[in-house]
């Protein structure tokens, strides 16, 4: 009866704006009961600060005016890859240490690219069910597996996101469940599908997807008043109405509500009703929620920072977030629970509109340039597949051609590294040997040595101009980034002051932060210093 009572009234909660339902008293503590990651794709420092007269009050102003608001956090890393980016985060260190330097890199002895979500060690390959998908490839814990540790697995850890990727390194235990839409069915799945909870099929029923293929989205306000047409200057407005309903090549019925409005809502939804049903927040041991929404419109593969799509997005999340905090203001308390917002950035301006403004800019293609480097090797050193393999702004010699040619690698590097400095769009090279052999404490040379882990990275390395991106497949999890860009990072409830400060922050301090709030061991690889603004009595 009491599980009924509670479905009942998550349903009531998403249909009439979250009202109190299934409240239950909550001990106080030291530390927070409640420990929630949101990560918004795409999100930047200028949309919060921009669209703040359209925001409402007790959604992201809210965040920004009451939380402890960092303008400026940054990765530190030259990964394009987000999940290399978010494990900065969880672990308090780098790919040097936990050892995720891409989304995929090259496998040497298999001769071919090896994807980091879906990588496994041998003991796993013989041993399949010894854990989840992506735990061989990250090589040392996040702060939720401590807490996991610390509080003997009766600390309840979920995932919420668009896809299983999206939050696939947050944690290594079994015990922690991770939830995704699933773009074929239009329904919310979990990792665990032997004991499939009342309410989360009582959720799918409800059809929410199929209610959002049904509808279209257009502007929520005057066209005229979006940042893209504020100068005026447009001839004509472009007008914008998109169908949700849409089949991809690999039948995917559902695959335009992730990059649209209702896709947030969804989530939102689902994320109330988990919280509210798995009982988050109510005993002595903390929980963990990290949900991933986005403002990447799936509209257009190539978008820029103010595109009217990216800001209708924004302005409708914005309600998302407020419902949000209202229900866990209600059921569990701010004062019970520790918000964590950032993102994970993506460029601000396409190449061309950097050069329309004549600011050097360019498209910068990887797979071409290894091609060309291998024919550049060939006419120094004899037909051979000298270039193994790219990825990533990294490149893969052919070790065993070498030796076999007996060329010196020093030299066949240097030849090589001075090619690429003539690419377009290249600025900085450096070999895997340069960054083994030396320590560098400063500079693009000091963050393409904490990106650089042995026996993943490649042999040689580049990093691109400002304003250069590279041409990469389109993915939701893989950014054409040509340099790592702040975003914004903001703590808020609990008993976080509010503070706003323009002083860069690391987000690997985010793990060792969060480790000292809940009382518990820093992750087994943090090398980074807790910020001590966001915690009490500093």
């Amino acid at each position: 009866m009491k599980n009924t009572w509670k479905i009942i009234g998550a349903t009531f909660l998403m249909c009439s704006f979250f009202s109190l339902v299934c409240a239950q008293s909550v001990v106080q503590g030291k530390a927070p009961k409640l420990v929630v990651f949101v990560n918004i794709d795409e999100l930047h420092t200028e949309h919060l600060l921009a669209l703040r007269n359209k925001f409402s009050k007790h959604g992201f102003n809210q965040l920004v005016n009451q939380g402890a608001f960092f303008h400026q956090a940054d990765y530190g890393i030259t990964s394009s890859y987000n999940g290399a980016k978010q494990l900065n985060m969880y672990t308090g260190t780098y790919p040097c240490v936990h050892g995720v330097i891409s989304d995929a890199w090259y496998d040497l002895h298999k001769n071919e690219i090896v994807n980091a979500f879906a990588f496994k060690a041998e003991d796993e390959v013989n041993h399949p069910d010894s854990g989840c998908v992506a735990s061989a490839s990250v090589l040392s814990s996040t702060f939720a597996d401590e807490l996991g540790l610390m509080h003997r697995g009766l600390s309840k850890i979920a995932t919420v996101g668009f896809s299983p990727e999206d939050n696939a390194f947050f944690t290594h235990s079994k015990k922690a469940v991770h939830y995704w839409f699933d773009r074929t069915s239009g329904k919310m799945v979990s990792s665990v599908n032997d004991s499939v909870p009342l309410w989360l099929n009582t959720f799918n029923s409800m059809g929410f997807a199929d209610l959002y293929l049904e509808r279209q989205w257009g502007p929520v306000s005057d066209l005229k008043q979006y940042h893209e047409y504020m100068s005026g200057q447009q001839s004509e407005l472009r007008h914008f109405l998109y169908n949700m309903n849409g089949v991809s090549a690999k039948g995917l019925r559902y695959q335009n509500i992730p990059g649209s409005p209702y896709g947030n809502v969804l989530l939102r939804d689902f994320v109330a009703s988990l919280l509210i049903n798995e009982d988050f927040g109510k005993d002595e041991h903390p929980d963990m929620v990290a949900v991933s929404f986005s403002c990447k419109p799936f509209v257009k593969s190539t978008h820029e920072l103010f595109d009217a799509e990216v800001e209708d997005m924004l302005i409708r999340l914005d309600g998302q977030i407020e419902s949000l905090i209202q229900v866990i203001k209600d059921n569990i308390g701010l004062e019970h629970t520790l918000f964590v917002f950032s993102s994970t950035p993506a460029v601000r301006w396409q190449s061309e509109t950097l050069q329309k403004s004549h600011i050097s800019a360019g498209n910068f293609n990887g797979k071409k340039t290894s091609a060309l480097l291998n024919l550049y090797l060939m006419a120094i050193y004899g037909q051979g597949k000298w270039i193994k393999g790219y990825h990533d702004k990294q490149f893969y010699l052919n070790h065993e051609l070498i030796k076999e040619k007996n060329i010196n690698m020093d030299e066949f590097e240097d030849i090589a590294a001075k090619f690429l400095l003539e690419v377009s769009g290249v600025q900085n090279t450096i070999s895997a040997d340069d960054l083994r052999t030396n320590n560098y404490a400063s500079g693009i040379y000091d963050t393409m040595q904490r990106s650089y882990y042995y026996g993943r990275s490649g042999d040689l390395l580049i990093t691109l101009k400002p304003g250069w991106k590279e041409e990469v497949e389109v993915s939701q999890h893989q950014s054409s980034l040509s340099q790592h860009l702040s975003v914004p990072l903001i703590f808020y409830g609990w008993e976080v002051p509010a503070i706003q400060t323009f002083r860069k922050v690391m987000m690997t301090e985010v793990a060792p932060t969060i480790s000292t709030i809940l009382e518990i061991p820093q992750p087994n690889g943090c090398d980074s210093e807790a910020i001590l603004e966001v915690l009490p009595n500093n």
